[in-house]
């Protein structure tokens, strides 16, 4: 074709093509390999749903929720370009740490692939920046409180804390600073580096070639990387592992386009069917809301709950800085030539440690009921005057006696309060909390009315527990609620 032989006159399009597209590639790849380009795929849809997001979006705390709202509500398609978006975030953190993983169990971080491995732990933070950067933008009560706790423990750093926390939210507090910081680093900043950590990434993968099997460069290798024969041991064993006739395309890239074809489409289906969660608009006076991180900073949220105070710097600040540092540096102290998994029972018992300790911390922290914000319960996030009765209800201990949702431990026979809000008005609630023995004499429920709880207080109380409405939220309530006979004249002289 004219037009293509002008441009290939010019930049030697063919040129391109072998380099990229007609090369040798090693022998007995699996799918595992296909996670890096997945990952890129999954940027990409995040750029294309990003930026129809940034055209209805305001960056102002006075804005920033109802544009959201608009967004999801008014626009065709605008809440699953939003759903995708919010899965597609997710499914990158998943794919990074599924990449890095494979990378670590295939020893493909070892010599000559150590600065690729160091482009690929930037790429890792970088994600991670984005999910932290992009989770205020809503500007929800989840956004707000989530980032308020986030930034609180990047100040207790030693030495350089306060600054981090002023250089973050644009000031002493969380506010339109923030929001507009917090933007012009998700769509400006962090996409600059993150494509340009690709491009270097991708330079250094076709210029190095695909990381062989393990078994492939470990025959007859030197005991260690940083033996003066390994680089001209490496060359030839890497030579011989390429595979006949096996070349990048097509043989890799159609398993590429498949496993990336299938992420994209779960992703649509998650963003149609599921959506993204949005809750009520941010409020700073809100003391009352359990702020709760998504779930790939939950590990680290829960491991903050579990330390002692006196040790809350250590974990905040020394526990990731040290994964930090491993992850720089363990190619330079990790130089046996071993790559096999099997033959590494160090690195297996550091991955395991790893993978398990923070299944568990999420385990916790999902079954945490002091942080869901009732949407365990009621199957919706609770109102803010909900929420301080919900934390009303344990910090007085009434989960001791009654169960709500599966959750609490039944005593002296006291009835389970998961459709509470069915069976009793809110009148009938705030009266029994108030004081229960004209209602039931034989209850062993203490009095909660003045001085032990204000009538706010109950009323806040009264308010949560008339939100549980069982399995069923929609179900109509069918109150039974039965008041005590007022005193006669005599009766009360008496």
């Amino acid at each position: 074709m004219r037009p293509f032989r002008w441009i290939d006159e010019r930049i030697d399009l063919l040129a391109i093509k072998r380099a990229l597209l007609d090369r040798e590639v090693p022998g007995g790849l699996t799918w595992w390999h296909t996670l890096g380009s997945a990952t890129f795929v999954v940027f990409m849809v995040q750029v294309v749903t990003g930026t129809v997001l940034a055209m209805y979006y305001s960056a102002s705390p006075d804005h920033a929720y109802n544009s959201v709202q608009y967004l999801q509500d008014h626009i065709t398609s605008g809440a699953t370009i939003r759903g995708i978006h919010h899965w597609a975030s997710s499914a990158m953190v998943v794919l990074v740490f599924a990449h890095m993983i494979r990378v670590f169990t295939s020893g493909a971080y070892k010599y000559p692939r150590e600065i690729n491995w160091l482009v690929g732990v930037g790429l890792l933070f970088i994600v991670l920046a984005f999910s932290f950067t992009g989770y205020l933008l809503p500007w929800d009560q989840k956004a707000y409180w989530a980032t308020q706790v986030g930034t609180n423990i990047v100040g207790t750093a030693p030495v350089v804390g306060d600054f981090m926390v002023k250089l973050l939210r644009g000031g002493a507090d969380l506010g339109a600073a923030t929001l507009s910081r917090f933007y012009a680093l998700h769509v400006l900043l962090l996409p600059l580096l993150f494509g340009s950590a690709v491009f270097i990434h991708l330079v250094i993968v076709i210029r190095q070639g695909i990381a062989s099997r393990p078994a492939a460069l470990e025959e007859g290798a030197p005991a260690r990387t940083s033996d003066p024969e390994y680089p001209a041991y490496y060359r030839s064993a890497y030579k011989r592992s390429k595979g006949a006739h096996v070349r990048f395309w097509p043989d890799i890239t159609a398993k590429d386009m498949v496993v990336a074809t299938g992420v994209v489409l779960i992703l649509v289906i998650l963003g149609v069917t599921t959506g993204a969660g949005l809750e009520s608009p941010a409020d700073p006076t809100d003391l009352s809301y359990a702020p709760r991180p998504e779930w790939y900073f939950l590990p680290f949220f829960q491991l903050l709950k579990l330390a002692p105070g006196s040790l809350e710097s250590v974990v905040s600040v020394w526990v990731p800085g040290a994964i930090v540092l491993t992850l720089l540096f363990l190619p330079f102290f990790d130089r046996k030539s071993t790559r096999s998994f099997s033959k590494r029972p160090v690195a297996r018992l550091a991955l395991i440690v790893m993978l398990g300790s923070a299944s568990l911390l999420l385990g916790s922290a999902l079954g945490d009921p002091a942080s869901d914000n009732g949407s365990n319960e009621v199957g919706r996030p609770l109102a803010s005057i909900e929420r301080a009765g919900r934390a009303l209800y344990h910090a007085q201990g009434c989960n001791g006696c009654h169960v709500i949702a599966g959750r609490g431990t039944r005593k002296d026979n006291a009835p389970t309060l998961t459709d509470v809000g069915l069976r009793h008005s809110g009148a009938w609630i705030h009266s029994f909390i108030e004081n229960p023995l004209p209602f039931h004499p034989e209850s062993k429920m203490p009095a909660f009315g003045p001085p032990t709880l204000s009538h706010q207080e109950i009323e806040e109380l009264t308010r949560y527990l008339s939100s549980l409405r069982g399995a069923d939220p929609s179900k109509k309530a069918e109150f039974v609620d039965t008041f005590p006979e007022p005193l006669k004249p005599k009766e009360k002289r008496k």
